[in-house]
């Protein structure tokens, strides 16, 4: 199993784990020039030429701080249990920290907060939405 950024030829693959993980809203255009962006980083695992997992992580400067927001951690269903999705966010704190945030932070359904909270993140406050 190796983990490398997203590249064109994974938009694909990476498009159906997230489908099939969260919604059909994952099934919209595609932002030509995210893999340009330098305050983004999708990471994938890949086996042989399957894509395993991924997660991005999008940092967002502030006026006197730096945020890293991690999103959209998914693991091909086949693939579950090996680990794969805490590599992937292990890998993204790692890079939040070089990249100078000051605090990493992350969504999570109630279901999988545990998982997130064996790697080390904590609950803290609640978060509000307002889908467009």
């Amino acid at each position: 199993m190796k983990i490398r950024e997203l590249a064109y030829t994974d938009y694909n693959q990476v498009i159906e784990i997230w489908k099939k993980s969260f919604s059909n809203n994952f099934d919209k255009e595609i932002n030509t020039t995210y893999l340009s962006d330098p305050s983004s980083v999708t990471l994938v695992s890949v086996d042989n030429d399957t894509i395993t997992g991924v997660a991005s992580l999008h940092i967002i400067k502030k006026l006197t701080r730096t945020l890293g927001l991690i999103e959209d951690v998914a693991v091909n269903e086949n693939y579950r249990g090996k680990g794969i999705g805490k590599k992937l966010v292990e890998k993204l704190i790692g890079i939040a920290s070089e990249k100078g945030c000051d605090k990493t932070v992350l969504n999570s359904s109630e279901k999988n907060s545990e998982f997130y909270e064996k790697i080390g993140f904590e609950k803290n406050e609640i978060q509000m939405i307002i889908r467009n």
